[in-house]
């Protein structure tokens, strides 16, 4: 299985093209995600780890939608794309001041044609983001990751699963980061 650490920094896998821009962490390839096109083949990996790089990249749209569609390029069909992002509540997220780019479940949500398709046809006025950047993405798995001092308590009994779901909804800081895998569908379809 061919694999790509795309701003690997200096996580190192073994197993994988460890690919970042800073030199001084050695990677296997020097490249910037935000240089496009990428020097990789069409449909070259079939798994993507993005392990906190993602919200470093594309603090304009354009050069958003230019990763997300080289991404969906070089991830073979139904290969998966592993990212993880801190939670945009949580100081982890506002205290780099490299980070450009916040995220929800709804962001990856809008990269899926069936979620864009099923808004369509029922006449939502929403961005249909899979349509404009020309990708498929399919959500296969979404998790929070919560802060220590937050799974501790669920862990004591201080709170409840209920209460922990309800404090990362109204809190900051209490979701630490998520963990989105989403699965290539190939090939685009134009077809509404």
């Amino acid at each position: 299985m061919k694999k790509l650490n795309l701003g690997s920094g200096f996580d190192h896998r073994d197993g994988y093209v460890n690919a970042d821009r800073f030199a001084a962490s050695n990677p296997d390839i020097l490249m910037d995600m935000e240089e496009t096109p990428w020097p990789f083949e069409d449909h070259a990996f079939e798994h993507t780890l993005m392990k906190h790089s993602l919200e470093h990249v594309g603090r304009d749209y354009q050069t958003f939608k230019a990763i997300m569609q080289e991404l969906y390029r070089v991830t073979k069909n139904n290969g998966l794309v592993e990212i993880h992002v801190p939670h945009f509540r949580h100081d982890t997220f506002w205290g780099d001041p490299t980070h450009v780019r916040a995220f929800t479940l709804m962001t990856f949500k809008t990269m899926s044609k069936a979620v864009n398709d099923d808004l369509i046809a029922r006449r939502v006025n929403a961005s249909m983001t899979a349509y404009d950047m020309r990708v498929n993405f399919e959500i296969e798995n979404a998790v929070q990751i919560y802060d220590p001092k937050w799974y501790q308590k669920q862990l004591k009994g201080e709170i409840t699963n209920a209460q922990l779901r309800q404090f990362a909804i109204e809190r900051w800081n209490v979701v630490k980061e998520i963990r989105i895998t989403l699965k290539a569908i190939k090939p685009f379809d134009l077809e509404v």
